[in-house]
């Protein structure tokens, strides 16, 4: 079940929505005094999260569900021999060991379901522009906030929960779980026991999952269209313009897919009250590779840099120490993004390129014209999607010898695509790229006017019910 099935749109999430709101207004005034107001909302929240898990996940539910038994159990643990450790100042391995345990979990489960397992099939067919990283739905997210949760616990970010039901929200919590974005503990486990549900969040909710809503149903769906055709032409039938066009598609498809992604979560989010971190920055307009990944999947790199201390800009000093990490981030990225050779020689090549501009190109770059840096950015970026969307290596070579017009076609095939898939694909760039600075400020009316439409709505609801249930009791004769 993903955010655009209709199974979920009108009747899963509808459901959870109304009961999270009827929870938070039938909450007893001493449980808002005693800082229990989201005690029951979190359980509806909590339950709407493993329904969301059995219905993606299927069989696989119940790992991830024990998965996250284990890690909040492990965090308690942590969490109560460090509290002993600092009162009664005596050191003890146990807190290491529970981490120790918990990491070796969470990496097991995800190396022998993600790589060992293959990919079902209604994920492969799911429409999606990295179907990988949907099987089994959640897992990737589920195992990095587990992470993140007795890392920080361990670390001294934040306490564990004591309530199972809190710490299960953060670990399962279902807008996250199709494409994220990554969110550290440190940063939503305050808002798990006290945030701001208002109207004006939820109209700013509604308006998020309105625009990622549009970005993956009308522009990734179409542009994955021409994209498909492409990657499955053989090298007799496959053309430069094609190739081109192919690929270029492609990568506006997947930045509208999990880009369209990430806004729904965030607006999932905001509607039950929490905040969450924007995960993309139009990194189309960047002007070099670095500055690319500093825009993408921005939590991402976050959470590489946090956990596993490596980032795309690292401050080591001295140039191998910056190379090396540079490379073992892109390692990493590539386990991520896979299981496949494609993907690990995506990841390489990008590592490379982000090393050779630490050490030295960036710099050469900079002198020259914004358009010719943009230029290179783009140029590199479609090329180095094509062995991502390829499925293998050799399927990737017939791409890149036709897009560098020495490929072998001898009987090129025209594609189906009509004028509105070239309206799609034409605005799809253009909007792809941070054009009109200023468009940030029409998103407040946006909102607002979202808000004033709500409050209309429900205002005049409530008093055409009011006026008809009191036309009722007029007409209704008294004995």
């Amino acid at each position: 079940m993903l955010f655009t099935d209709p199974v979920f749109l009108l009747r899963f999430l509808p459901a959870s929505l109304t009961a999270f709101f009827l929870a938070l207004a039938l909450t007893p005034r001493r449980w808002r005094e005693a800082g229990r107001r989201f005690t029951a909302a979190n359980t509806v929240l909590l339950a709407s999260s493993v329904c969301f898990l059995v219905a993606g996940a299927g069989d696989m539910a119940r790992w991830l569900v024990a998965l996250a038994l284990v890690n909040y159990g492990a965090a308690l643990g942590i969490d109560g021999l460090r509290r002993r450790v600092e009162v009664t100042g005596r050191q003890t391995p146990l807190p290491e060991a529970l981490l120790t345990v918990a990491l070796f979990a969470n990496v097991a489960l995800l190396v022998v379901i993600k790589f060992a397992l293959p990919l079902p099939d209604r994920f492969a067919g799911a429409g999606f522009a990295m179907p990988q990283l949907l099987a089994p739905l959640g897992l990737t997210f589920v195992v990095c906030h587990a992470t993140s949760y007795v890392m920080d616990v361990f670390r001294g970010v934040l306490p564990a929960q004591r309530s199972p039901i809190r710490a299960g929200v953060y670990l399962l919590f279902f807008p996250l779980l199709c494409a994220g974005p990554l969110v550290r503990y440190g940063e939503m486990g305050r808002q798990l026991a006290d945030r701001r549900v208002t109207l004006a969040g939820f109209s700013y909710g509604m308006r998020r999952w309105l625009v990622g809503y549009c970005k993956v149903a009308l522009f990734a769906r179409v542009l994955g269209a021409p994209a498909d055709q492409v990657f499955g032409l053989s090298a007799a039938e496959l053309g430069a313009g094609q190739a081109w066009l192919g690929a270029v598609c492609f990568g506006l498809q997947i930045y509208f897919d999990l880009s369209g992604y990430a806004d729904m979560a965030i607006g999932f989010g905001r509607m039950y009250g929490f905040r969450l971190f924007e995960n993309f920055r139009w990194p189309y307009g960047a002007s070099t590779l670095t500055d690319f990944w500093r825009r993408w999947n921005i939590s991402l790199l976050d959470w590489c840099r946090g956990y596993l201390g490596v980032a795309v800009d690292p401050a080591d000093e001295g140039a191998w120490r910056r190379v090396r990490q540079v490379l073992l981030l892109f390692a990493c990225l590539g386990l991520w993004h896979g299981p496949g050779w494609t993907v690990a020689v995506w990841a390489a090549s990008h590592g490379v390129l982000v090393a050779v501009e630490r050490a030295g190109l960036a710099a050469w770059l900079g002198r020259l014209p914004v358009a010719a840096r943009r230029g290179y950015v783009l140029l590199a970026l479609v090329l180095l999607w094509v062995p991502f969307r390829a499925g293998s290596l050799d399927a990737a070579g017939i791409v890149l010898r036709a897009m560098a017009g020495v490929g072998r076609a001898t009987s090129p095939v025209g594609l189906e695509i009509g004028v509105l898939d070239w309206t799609v694909i034409a605005v799809a760039g253009v909007s792809s790229m941070p054009i009109w600075s200023s468009f940030g400020r029409w998103l407040v009316t946006v909102d607002a006017l979202t808000t004033s439409t709500i409050i209309l709505v429900s205002t005049s609801f409530v008093y055409l019910w009011r006026s008809i249930v009191r036309g009722v009791r007029l007409l209704t004769p008294r004995r």
